[in-house]
């Protein structure tokens, strides 16, 4: 009976349409206050009445892409009980040498290939052009 109620009151938070989407994309429904919201998007809840562990959790802005690497370092510590300031309130703390996100390249062109590496294009490319100069 707790899961209908708990439904329930996400769908009078969020609305009908907003609570399919995120049934759909994440598997639950949580309903909780609205704690902040990063420069990627991504929206941070909190619900004291949740069990602890599970009483923050984040929403990513791409829903049909969720990347945990979009989670800057300030929204990093709330989210996993470091600090109990929200990211907005550590931003104060960022240092002025920080460097901007840069999203995770891994199984993507632009992940990182040792020369020696069986499948890098690059060197596979170059290494052809030498064989077409040797041939003329």
């Amino acid at each position: 009976m707790s899961e209908i109620i708990r439904y329930c009151k996400g769908i009078l938070q969020r609305g009908v349409l907003e609570s399919c989407k995120t049934l759909y994309y994440t598997g639950e429904l949580k309903y909780g206050t609205l704690v902040g919201v990063d420069k990627f998007g991504n929206k941070y809840y909190e619900n004291k009445e949740e069990i602890f562990g599970r009483h923050r959790w984040v929403e990513y802005g791409d829903y049909k892409n969720p990347d945990p690497t979009t989670i800057p370092p300030e929204w990093h510590s709330y989210i996993h009980f470091i600090s109990d300031r929200p990211g907005s309130e550590m931003l104060s703390f960022a240092p002025t040498y920080k460097r901007p996100h840069i999203a995770n390249p891994t199984g993507t062109d632009g992940a990182y290939t040792p020369p020696n590496f069986l499948f890098n294009i690059e060197k596979s490319k170059e290494e052809l052009e030498k064989e077409q100069k040797e041939k003329k």
